[in-house]
């Protein structure tokens, strides 16, 4: 999946995977390319377990571009809450030890690295 800087996916990623070991039932998270988007589609099947759904989007269905029925199913998986969240928090650590905060902002531009949220996930891993 292509991400693009237009959109604050790495935020929602982890924004994500903060409300799925809170309990949340849900969650979506949008990559945006140019044009097109996938949406991740995040359902808690249970306390630790979850259905993931990776949806494509021609043009940009979280612009209203396009229907939200207009999509193809490019991958649905499980997997456990725990590990989803403990990958999000990895890679997002690898992104920030590599280029900082700083670094982060000049290649995302409209976007700062979302350190709170990033702190609030290390605090649930317990990292």
């Amino acid at each position: 999946m292509t991400v693009s800087y237009l959109h604050d996916t790495l935020a929602e990623f982890i924004t994500a995977a903060n409300l799925l070991l809170k309990g949340a039932p849900d969650a979506k998270v949008i990559t945006m390319d140019e044009p097109g988007e996938h949406l991740v589609h995040l359902q808690s099947l249970s306390a630790t377990n979850l259905d993931i759904e990776i949806r494509w989007f021609k043009d940009w269905a979280s612009w209203n571009l396009i229907t939200e029925k207009e999509f193809e199913m490019v991958l649905k998986c499980q997997d456990t809450i725990l590990n989803f969240s403990t990958e999000i928090f990895n890679n997002a650590k690898q992104i920030l030890d590599k280029y900082g905060m700083e670094g982060y902002k000049e290649k995302w531009i409209e976007h700062d690295f979302p350190i709170d949220e990033y702190n609030r996930l290390k605090s649930l891993l317990k990292k």
